[in-house]
């Protein structure tokens, strides 16, 4: 495989292309070579960066990665132990030239800066090995503690509440809105945007809106939504489509509860909602727009134009996903767990 760095440094490339060899491989778990010597200097390349918590701890033994288990079993051991066992059992193994390229920060600290300490410090190794394993313990708890508020500042439905999100601290509320620009895959915020939203957020009277490197994130109704660029494009509806009812749910990832034979027997298009769109009411009490339903249940502005309706054959719209249907549905309303979230009540 030839790594193209294509404006990324070569180590980068080389880290992303090797991840995807292991994506790619057909198992649950892939054993990595790194040791001892790995692990020290991936310390100091953390602290020469400027690294948190998190980059201080280093490498840890195992973790969980697109499904496959990672597991580093040679931490413990150095370079030096590993080449000696190779040699004593006459196992071949591959030098990669490029360790030697001192133009490397990895290299300059593993051929420059760390024999140095070493000779110094004999025992620095293991001192430096002693404080990844407490960085560790101590990025397990924070872990744990970040766990905790992350539940507590969660309604029942699964949505950000800023009013508990407000009962934490300052820096637990920082940490809470990063997790959750990592959990809803919006990109990583710098330290000055995240301080921002926070204030922000703290002191909005009705909305706001964080603009991230993969998306943005708006409160609406005391809940805090994700919206993230590929949102839009992934439901199915943007297109419509046009057949059974049964068939054209199924088809987009919805569902009909109950499914019954209305569902069963009639066709029509599923689609976006239009600002034109209205829907019969029960008992003949006329109709209602569709964006003032979706208004009424909480949808934030930017999703009304994106929610999934049904239309019949002369297009008027006789179902509103997860909200309301049409008297000829018999009572059967079509459902989208991917909307569910964002409906703040």
């Amino acid at each position: 495989m030839r790594v193209r760095p294509k404006g990324q440094g070569i180590e980068a490339a080389a880290r992303a292309a090797r991840y995807a060899v292991f994506a790619a491989q057909p198992c649950d778990a892939v054993a990595l070579a790194h040791h001892q010597d790995d692990q020290i200097e991936t310390f100091f390349l953390a602290a020469l960066r400027g690294g948190g918590i998190r980059a201080l701890a280093a490498m840890p033994p195992s973790r969980e990665w697109q499904g496959k288990t990672l597991l580093r079993p040679l931490l413990a051991y150095s370079r030096a132990e590993i080449e000696a066992y190779a040699t004593a059992h006459n196992l071949a193994h591959v030098n990669d030239s490029s360790n030697q390229d001192p133009g490397l920060l990895r290299n300059w600290l593993r051929h420059q800066m760390l024999p140095r300490l070493v000779f110094r410090l004999p025992h620095a190794a293991a001192h430096i090995q002693s404080t990844i394993t407490t960085l560790q313990d101590e990025h397990a708890l924070l872990n744990e503690i970040i766990a905790e508020d992350w539940q507590r500042i969660h309604t029942p439905r699964n949505q950000f509440s800023r009013p508990a999100w407000q009962q934490l601290s300052p820096l637990r509320r920082r940490q809470m809105l990063h997790r959750f620009a990592h959990v809803h895959n919006l990109g990583t915020p710098s330290k000055r945007s995240l301080a921002d939203f926070a204030r922000v957020l703290d002191q909005a009277a009705h909305s706001a809106t964080w603009q991230l490197p993969h998306g943005k994130a708006l409160l609406h109704r005391q809940i805090l939504f994700p919206l993230p660029n590929r949102l839009f494009n992934s439901l199915a509806w943007q297109q419509p489509q046009i057949g059974s009812l049964k068939t054209i749910a199924a088809q987009a990832g919805l569902t009909w509860q109950p499914e019954n034979d209305a569902v069963r027997t009639l066709s029509g298009c599923l689609r976006c909602a239009s600002k034109h769109d209205s829907i019969a009411l029960p008992h003949g009490r006329g109709h209602k727009n569709v964006f003032q339903l979706l208004q009424e249940h909480g949808v934030p502005p930017a999703l009304r134009p994106a929610w999934a309706v049904i239309a019949d054959s002369q297009n008027r719209c006789i179902a509103v996903a997860n909200i309301r249907s049409d008297a000829c549905l018999q009572g059967a309303m079509l459902h989208s767990e991917a909307l569910a979230r964002f409906q703040a009540a």
